[in-house]
């Protein structure tokens, strides 16, 4: 599984890089028109999703291509809730 998260979402711009990139993480919020990870995969915790394996290329896209800089990804094993590579 992969955690994602924006941070500091506050710097988000509002590009839609994310949303186009990898529409099944993302979208922007109604609310203050940021970009947000899709509340399928939203954490009751907070703004951090945790998504399949199979999304992480699309996550990747995200992150690599955000003009701010602010899309954070991890690799964690459920069962242990340990990291195993992060970025």
């Amino acid at each position: 599984m992969i955690r994602v998260w924006i941070e500091p979402r506050e710097a988000c711009v509002s590009e839609m890089v994310c949303v186009v990139l990898c529409p099944e993480v993302f979208e922007i919020s109604r609310d203050d028109g940021k970009a947000v990870v899709k509340p399928q995969w939203r954490s009751s915790e907070g703004g951090w999703g945790l998504v399949s394996d199979d999304l992480e290329d699309c996550v990747v896209a995200a992150y690599e291509n955000c003009p701010v800089e602010i899309i954070r990804w991890v690799r964690v094993n459920v069962e242990e809730g340990e990291s195993q590579r992060s970025r």
